[in-house]
Order: C-alpha cells, then structure tokens, then sequence
C-alpha cells in the first residue's frame, strides 16, 4: 500500500511541538532573517533540474560541476532554525561565493536513543504505516523552499546505515581510515537502519532488530519503498512544491555510507530495487548510490550490476585522512568507464590545508563532477557561530574562514581551506575566482545583553562578513558617532560587543543610536542593520 498524505487518512502523521532554542544559544528578542544577495545564475536556473548526459552533469545546457561543503545540520531541527538555514544558503549561494551552488545535506532523522523527535517517530500498526513526525517534515519544507530561493542545489541521503556499537573496534581492528561518522554512527547520532527496522516489527532493541537482514527482508524492502513514497510525494507547505517534481533536488542518495559488512558496498540488489522506485516516483530526480565500502581496491567498491544500471546515475566515495589523492583518481576513471556520474561525497581531515588543493584537482583532472568538503556550520541566530567537533582536533569550517579565532574550536586553517574551495569551485568550471569577495548583507538589529562595564550589545552575523563595524551614533545629532571594529568569530553563546566606553562618548542626554554593517575579506562595507536605541 502507497503511503497517504492527508491527515484524515494519515493519523500516523503527527503534529508535535516546535523545537526549543538550540542548547547555548543566546536567543535574540525576535529571530533575525538572513538576508543575501543571490547570484542571477543561480537563481534563474532554480527551476531546473540538473540531468545527467552520461558520465557529466548539466544545468541549463551547461556543465553542472562543483566544489563545495557538506552542510549535514541542514535537517536537524534541533540545531537549526529558519536563520541558520538561510545563512547557510546565503553563504554559498551569495554572488561570487561559488562556483556552483549546491550542498550535501546529512539523512532523516529516525527516533531513537539520541533522538527524541525524528522526521519519523515510530511504525502504526493500525494504518501499517510510518509515523512522520509533521513539524520535522515543516522544517524539511523550510529548507527546501529556501535552496529553492537561493538557486541551491541539494543531494538529500536518505537514510543511515547501522553498523552498531562493533564498528569502531571493527575499524581500528583492521587499521581501516576513521571516517567522519564513524564514531557518530556507533552511537546512533541520527537514527539507522537498524531503528527502522526495530519499530518495524515491533522489537525491544536494535540488537534484536539487527538479527534481521536489512538487505534481503521483505517486509523491510517494502517498508522502505513507503518512506520513498511518502518523501517524493509530500507537498512542501510553504512553495507548494511536490519533493519529486522539486529540481531543488539534485539527487536521492540511497543512503549515508550504506555497506555490507564494512568491506562490501550495498548489495546490488537493494541498491536497485531502491534506484528503481525512486525513479519511477521522481523520475526527473537523479539517483545516488551511497554505498561506501571500505576498502583499498576500489574495483571491489562498486557492484558491477548497480554500474550497469540505467537507474543509478551517480556513484561516490568517501575519503578521510591522507593519502587519497591517487584513489580518487581511480574511482573517477571506474565511474566514466561505466558512464556514471562521480561525485566525492565526503573528504576531510587531511594533515595541511594545502592537500584539500590538492585533492580537489585531481577530481578535477579526472573527470569527477564534484566535491564536498566535510563540513560547514553557519552562523548562530543567537549571535557567533555553530560548531561541531569530530575529535582528534578535527573541526567544522566556517565562511569565509578565520586564521585568528579566540576559541578553540575554530580551525585555524580553515581560512585557507575555505579558500581554496571557493577557487577550485570556479576552476573546475573553467572560470576564474571574481576579483571581489561578496560583500555581506545587512546584520540582523542589535540587542542588548547584561555585562559588566555598561551596555553591550549582540548581533547575528551576514554571510561573507570577515568582521564588522558597530556604530554607535547620538540619537540627537549632537554627539557625533563612535565605531567599533569586531569580528564574531567565535561558538555561539559567547559573542558580545561591549560598548560603554562608545556609548559614554556620544550619549548625551537624548540616547544612542546602535547599528551594524558587514565588511567583506578585502574591506568593501555592506549595508547597516537595523537600529537598536539605547
């Protein structure tokens, strides 16, 4: 049975409450909006879907390649609220940002020992259906609509392998390279297969439910299909939008690292199956295979069947830690030789920042049509930045990146690093990088916070800002105006401006005026914000 949309028909469809603030956050009075400006190119090919013409990609007659970020927040909710979602588009979607606009985001989220609210929350036995979770699958119609704005495109992995609490030892048991997720995977972070298949029958543990083969069951085949179903046929709330005819979408990636026993990619068999009804759903949509084997032959990585395949356009590795220059070469020349699309869906972790250069070159070279570097973190609503560690002194990167951050979960290569992929994002399209940076939007209006030594004031960032001014100006005109350089470069929660000394030297009687504006990496001044009145 397909799945049902309305609520009458659908009770399994649950409304929920909306998601608190993200945890150390500082809440501004009222949401700031992100606001950009969009590159025409981008915008005016939103409308498009990207098609493959063998082993490339096209958009709008044209070329379609890419180097860019991972941005695996994008879906959660909990982290990421409409400002955070419409400063990621801003960031890579501003004119002379990129290349190309188009990010990774990560997988649905499914309920489960992390995760209290997932975009699915359980199995109806009733209505022999999935339980969607209908303020998650809002946000989802959040950040589609706003990619869609933006002139973004999105490669959307469905669902998360379960490889259980034995994967890391499984890893460092057999010397393999530590990917991004694996230890995030081992501790079930998003929600897996192995949950799925748990509320599917009804079982007490993910042990349990792992007894049960995922690759070859029936009833979870089956089951999955519904999900797809139920994904290409919801109707985004906020454009009107049905997601198989959205050309927002890229691609439907089967799944996040999708393995059989580590060592083996996905059998062919579900890697078809699931390629097969997608297309038949969205059959303007594209299809990634996102199997991930790790192993060192890449010959072995890839099923012979699912290359052959009419149904899968896409296939994709992943790559952590030095040394895979010379294996993405090879994974290119297997794609092309079988006309399929290569994308590298994940890289990262790599000793010196010139290696990320490096390596995206050679995808270039190749003939691979993109890159994803891992990963990105926008700007947080409640002033400062998201920030996300991987362990082993591995952090997330920020736009347009900082070399002199004061907190320590700031890379400080990530300048250089950001850098990098902005110019190869324009390379690898046969452009140069513009001569200008953009230059960022207004900031969102100031608000005052308590601190010590007198006023002081927090603001959210605009996208491409390498630092700010505040101007402090007399609400009379008679005091003449102060200005404070910043930068916000720093976790969320522990940014502020104080201003006492500012806000004493042209007060007077009659108050201050606060705004902010944006100076882009090489000084041109962006528009102010809105005023705050002291």
């Amino acid at each position: 049975m397909g799945a049902c949309h309305s609520k009458t028909a659908h009770p399994a469809e649950q409304d929920s409450p909306a998601a608190p603030a993200p945890a150390g956050s500082r809440a501004a009075p009222h949401a700031p909006q992100a606001r950009f400006a969009m590159a025409n190119s981008h915008v005016s090919r939103s409308d498009q879907f990207v098609e493959r013409r063998g082993s490339d990609l096209y958009l709008g007659g044209q070329k379609f390649r890419f180097a860019s970020l991972n941005a695996p927040e994008l879906l959660d909710g909990d982290v990421n609220g409409p400002f955070e979602v419409r400063d990621t588009f801003a960031a890579l979607a501003a004119e002379g940002a990129f290349g190309t606009a188009v990010t990774r985001t990560y997988t649905l989220r499914i309920k489960s020992k992390n995760i209290g609210r997932g975009h699915i929350n359980g199995w109806s036995n009733q209505w022999n259906d999935w339980m969607w979770d209908t303020g998650r699958l809002k946000e989802m119609d959040l950040v589609l609509a706003e990619a869609a704005k933006a002139g973004v495109k999105l490669i959307i992995p469905i669902v998360n392998q379960d490889t259980g609490e034995e994967r890391v030892r499984f890893c460092l048991a057999q010397a393999q390279r530590l990917t991004s997720s694996c230890f995030e995977n081992s501790s079930n972070w998003v929600g897996s297969t192995a949950d799925l298949t748990r509320y599917r029958y009804g079982l007490g543990s993910n042990d349990e439910a792992r007894r049960i083969d995922w690759w070859t069951d029936h009833t979870m085949i089956e089951s999955f299909k519904l999900i797809i179903d139920f994904l290409v046929n919801r109707v985004n709330s906020i454009n009107g939008r049905r997601y198989g005819d959205d050309p927002t979408i890229l691609a439907w990636e089967t799944g996040n690292e999708m393995n059989h026993m580590g060592m083996r990619p996905a059998p062919a068999s579900w890697t078809l199956v699931v390629a097969k009804h997608l297309k038949s759903r969205a059959p303007r949509t594209l299809v990634m295979d996102g199997s991930f084997a790790r192993n060192d032959d890449p010959e072995r990585c890839y099923q012979k069947e699912v290359l052959e395949s009419e149904d899968v356009d896409i296939v994709s590795y992943h790559y952590y830690g030095n040394g895979e220059i010379r294996r993405v070469r090879k994974d290119c020349e297997i794609a092309k030789r079988h006309n399929k699309v290569f994308v590298a869906g994940e890289f990262g972790f790599f000793s010196k920042a010139d290696d990320y250069a490096s390596f995206m070159s050679a995808v270039d070279s190749a003939g691979g049509a993109g890159s994803f570097a891992w990963s990105l973190r926008p700007h947080s609503a409640g002033g400062g930045h998201k920030t996300h560690g991987e362990g082993d002194g591995h952090w997330s990167y920020h736009i347009p990146g900082w070399k002199d951050s004061p907190h320590h979960e700031f890379d400080a290569r990530e300048a250089s690093i950001v850098a990098a992929i902005r110019t190869a994002s324009f390379k690898i399209n046969g452009q140069k990088p513009p001569s200008r940076f953009p230059v960022p939007p207004a900031p969102s209006k100031p608000w005052t916070i308590p601190a010590r030594g007198g006023p002081a004031v927090c603001f959210a960032g605009a996208a491409w800002a390498h630092r700010y001014q505040v101007i402090v100006r007399s609400a009379s005109g008679a005091g003449g105006e102060q200005v404070k350089e910043v930068k916000d470069h720093t976790k969320e929660g522990e940014f502020f401006v104080d201003l006492g000394r500012e806000v004493q030297s042209c007060g007077g009687q009659g108050g201050v005026h606060v705004t902010v504006r944006g100076i882009s990496v090489d000084g041109m001044a962006g528009d102010e914000s809105e005023a705050l009145s002291l």
